[in-house]
């Protein structure tokens, strides 16, 4: 099946666009130009949008993707600091974007045609604000305070005129000098898992969603034996069939793939694999048969089989890409 993928290249200031076939063959598709330095990518399928938040100019920028595979940009908006995550609600006329520099987290209202209309809020002392995101089963909002150790859990709370309203429910204290920075969630359990920067290490909490509460159950080492460099953990995700998960950190070029027990949401160390250098960002596709490192040093993409029955990856290809690519998407 064919795969439409994003690469945001920051020395380059452009974001490559690819389309992977059978057999794992690429295609450069587009080059798309950025005036600032493009990091964040987050995809609206349905109205056909690529929204790119841009750091140095500050601004969140969406491109229109036609079927002909020509690419416009239609629409920006500016912001107050560096983004650096950018996530929808489930029907997707919300948009949530975190900003680790401006330790806050900005939501903006989109409209039927998936342009970003205004800024409703902005949520400050939200100390190293890398990450944010909706569990859409619960309509509960988690946001990362990477400087601070915690995890805030919000609502979101529609009044009678319609107004948006997001109230803070919770705040979880992690491990001091962990650093919190990216979550995944279970896609069928009660089960999320936070990625820890700063120790290299995942943490496993039970979603106790009518309480607002978060209960840590287990916390495992990317790896196995002591790391060779300092951990700098960056990336998480979960397999669609919610039976493997897989982490990388940049410090030492590596991911890791974990067993995800069904019953109780326990990791159980597998392997780990020496990848690009410094992967600062990876993703699995919809169909959860590839998963594309990139390396932020090494400027290339690595293409990965994954065995469905084991989750093992299977090497495939390298392909050399932009400089400094920041993040991927796959769609």
């Amino acid at each position: 099946m064919r795969k439409s993928i994003f690469i945001a290249c920051s020395i380059n200031k452009h974001i490559e666009y690819w389309i992977l076939k059978k057999n794992n063959i690429l295609s450069k598709i587009r080059i798309i130009s950025s005036g600032g330095t493009p990091q964040p990518l987050k995809y609206n399928k349905k109205n056909k949008l690529l929204y790119v938040g841009e750091k140095v100019n500050n601004k969140i920028i969406t491109y229109k993707i036609y079927s002909n595979n020509k690419i416009n940009k239609i629409h920006e908006v500016s912001i107050c600091n560096t983004p650096n995550y950018i996530s929808f609600n489930q029907n997707k006329n919300i948009l949530f974007c975190a900003s680790y520099h401006g330790n806050e987290f900005y939501v903006f209202l989109i409209n039927q045609f998936g342009y970003i209309k205004k800024n409703i809020y902005i949520f400050k002392k939200i100390y190293g604000c890398h990450f944010i995101k909706m569990h859409y089963r619960y309509n509960l909002i988690f946001v990362t305070s990477l400087k601070a150790g915690k995890i805030y859990i919000y609502t979101i709370i529609y009044d009678k005129k319609n107004t948006i309203n997001l109230i803070l429910k919770n705040v979880i204290l992690t491990k001091q000098n962990s650093g919190p920075r990216h979550i995944t969630f279970h896609p069928l359990n009660d089960y999320m898992y936070s990625i820890n920067e700063y120790n290299g290490t995942i943490d496993v909490w039970i979603i106790y969603n009518t309480i607002f509460k978060l209960k840590l159950i287990q916390s495992i080492s990317l790896i196995l034996k002591p790391y060779t460099n300092l951990p700098w953990a960056s990336d998480i995700h979960i397999h669609p069939n919610g039976k493997y998960l897989y982490a990388c950190d940049r410090a030492n070029s590596i991911i890791s793939l974990f067993n995800v027990n069904y019953n109780t949401g326990t990791l159980l160390y597998i392997h780990t694999y020496q990848t690009e250098i410094q992967p600062r960002s990876f993703n699995i596709s919809k169909d959860g048969k590839i998963l594309i490192v990139v390396g932020e040093i090494s400027n290339n993409m690595r293409i990965y089989d994954i065995n469905l029955d084991t989750g093992y990856l299977i090497y495939s290809k390298i392909q050399p890409i932009g400089k400094n690519p920041l993040w991927i998407i796959i769609e």
